[in-house]
């Protein structure tokens, strides 16, 4: 079995719930598991971060479990960047979570399976347990795959040779802005995808996600994605995005059905500009995404839309 790598920081509640529906996935007792635990940022923080790491204390129902605890806040992308480096370092793939997602009972089934069977094409990137709900996707029954351009970030896997292609520091940044042809194959999987990348670069945001995004559209790949979501995100209606508010459309139900995966399956341009479709952004979003790059005023304008 694929080793899981779980990074958690302050969210007890959501840790607990991560972990009681992991441990309902039959293949728990065959799986090492990688904690990765951030450290405080101040002493206001300390005792729920403290808290969730009672939670892996007497922790059972793993094949082994190797808890890393930090001595110094990191960040969530720093945490990811260096979490995922080090457990594929001792292993060949691995299966990533964090502490804000509940998974089905057939998840690690299906990130398994999903890993072994495209591990030799070098076009697919990752494997997505997330899904969005697409109109396309409402009334299909096959419980099968298809592919995307974008990498999912909400409970997803990979494998060594793919994590090494990444330069985290993005060093042809400007290369990007110049190349357009680039830029429009990096928005197909969404034109939130360079504006993000921007205001990452200009410090106005952390982000792994976008930076293996990015790397995954320079190697011209794919993301493997169930049908139907095996992955719900149960942090967002307590926190807001990078560049905007709590948006209903990520929401998902949880779907159990076991997947037929197809080695062979191939790109379908419907499934693709429908993903894009709901990842493009609107045009309030855009100016969001504006107004934080450029600084003019976003936090206050996102904290009077949040008041009650």
């Amino acid at each position: 079995m694929s080793p899981i790598c779980l990074f958690v920081y302050k969210r007890y509640e959501t840790t607990k719930l991560m972990l009681e529906s992991l441990l309902r996935c039959p293949e728990c007792s065959e799986s090492e598991l990688y904690v990765f635990m951030d450290e405080a940022r101040n002493d206001a923080e300390a005792k729920d971060v403290e808290r969730v790491r009672e939670l892996f204390d007497d922790l059972k129902g793993f094949k082994t479990l190797h808890p890393y605890p930090a001595r110094m806040n990191k960040g969530m992308a720093n945490s990811v960047i260096d979490g995922v480096t080090r457990v594929l370092q001792e292993h060949e793939d691995v299966i990533v979570l964090e502490d804000d997602l509940v998974v089905a009972p057939d998840f690690l089934t299906f990130m398994n399976a999903a890993l072994q069977a495209f591990r030799q094409r070098e076009d697919i990137w990752s494997i997505s347990g997330y899904t969005p709900q697409l109109k396309e996707l409402e009334n299909d029954r096959s419980n099968g795959i298809f592919l995307v351009p974008r990498p999912q970030c909400w409970g997803w896997a990979t494998w060594r040779d793919r994590w090494q292609k990444v330069d985290w520091d993005v060093s042809d940044y400007k290369r990007l802005v110049r190349n357009r042809s680039l830029r429009k194959r990096f928005d197909l999987g969404g034109n939130d995808l360079f504006r993000t990348l921007e205001m990452e670069r200009c410090e106005r945001i952390e982000s792994w996600a976008v930076r293996w995004a990015y790397a995954a559209a320079k190697n011209d790949t794919y993301t493997v994605n169930p049908m139907h979501s095996k992955v719900q995100n149960i942090g967002l209606k307590s926190s807001v995005s990078h560049v905007g508010w709590h948006d209903e459309r990520h929401n998902v139900e949880l779907n159990g059905a076991t997947s037929t995966i197809d080695p062979n399956v191939e790109p379908n341009a419907e499934l693709i500009n429908a993903f894009k479709k709901h990842h493009d952004l609107g045009l309030i979003s855009k100016i969001g995404y504006f107004m934080r790059l450029h600084n003019l005023g976003y936090d206050f304008i996102k904290r009077l839309l949040h008041r009650k």
